[in-house]
């Protein structure tokens, strides 16, 4: 249901027109060209500035992978702004519906604490936590405003929580020595999927999906016993035929790269699916960029 609820808006916005990943129409809201850039975008600034860069991007991706075009595009922005150095405030309750009065109050006293946690010395002292607190509580505020991924708020909500709790004890104990952050705190998840796009009617790989295709493929050879799935997609433009080939070729060019930084070969599985499962809807004929992608999911164990 949330996939096709968020396709609607975008395509409403743009029309026939393309929202591709461009400069001209980057502000189209549901582009996904803030995620293409921050895909490709290494981090700067603080420690606090680089860890919220990367919790963002994983914001982004997952909302992404929701087909949640808008929520996608939002937490890019502040992913980009980050990996400039720029610490991006959380987000207002003004600027989302909640239709649940009582977890409007919690959202607001939640907020409060985090306003007050980000103006301490905490940043600096506990960048990682700090940026987990940060963006868990976007992501509670977002789901909340969706109002029903129950356990997705949940996991949000719960995990603002615990942060925030685990902060304030550290903070505590001032007077004694606090544990490396880095040390104690639990592994925050690597990014699961990646994307990357190609020319019209091309499978050879940019130098930019080879940069993606190796954080990905750092990210995978990360976790033990992993397995990965590697997607190809054309646009609708060609008959459905060589679409259904040219998305195999896409996802083989993807395969070839992960084996040539070092993924074993049956670890990766690769499917072609055309010109079906779009990221864009278009008429039949359209030579849209953001359709012409593949995608790179990691499977845990």
């Amino acid at each position: 249901m949330k996939r096709a609820l968020h396709l609607i808006a975008p395509l409403l916005i743009c029309g026939l027109s393309a929202c591709t990943g461009t400069p001209m129409n980057g502000e189209i809201p549901g582009s996904t060209y803030q995620l293409e850039r921050l895909n490709l975008t290494a981090p700067t600034g603080s420690p606090f500035t680089q860890a919220l860069t990367t919790d963002y991007r994983t914001l982004a991706l997952y909302e992404w992978g929701e087909y949640d075009w808008l929520a996608q595009q939002i937490f890019a922005k502040k992913g980009l702004s980050a990996a400039a150095g720029t610490p991006v405030p959380p987000e207002r309750l003004e600027d989302w519906s909640i239709a649940d009065p009582a977890a409007a109050a919690d959202l607001r006293v939640a907020r409060g604490h985090l306003v007050a946690l980000l103006a301490s010395d905490a940043p600096r002292a506990f960048p990682q936590w700090s940026s987990t607190a940060q963006t868990q509580f976007d992501c509670w505020l977002h789901e909340q405003h969706e109002g029903w991924e129950i356990e997705r708020i949940r996991e949000c909500r719960d995990g603002f929580r615990a942060t925030i709790t685990r902060i304030a004890s550290a903070q505590s104990k001032r007077g004694q020595p606090v544990a490396d952050e880095s040390k104690a705190q639990p592994q925050q998840a690597a990014p699961s999927s990646f994307i990357v796009f190609f020319d019209f009617d091309q499978s050879s790989l940019m130098e930019d999906s080879r940069r993606i295709i190796a954080t990905a493929s750092r990210a995978i050879a990360a976790t033990k016993g992993a397995k990965v799935k590697v997607v190809g997609y054309t646009d609708s433009a060609g008959s459905e035929s060589y679409n259904l080939a040219l998305s195999l070729r896409r996802s083989k060019a993807v395969e070839q790269e992960l084996v040539a930084d070092g993924i074993p070969l049956d670890a990766i599985r690769v499917e072609g699916l055309g010109e079906s499962d779009p990221l864009l809807a278009t008429p039949d004929g359209v030579r849209e960029p953001q359709n012409r992608r593949a995608t790179i999911h990691l499977i845990k164990p």
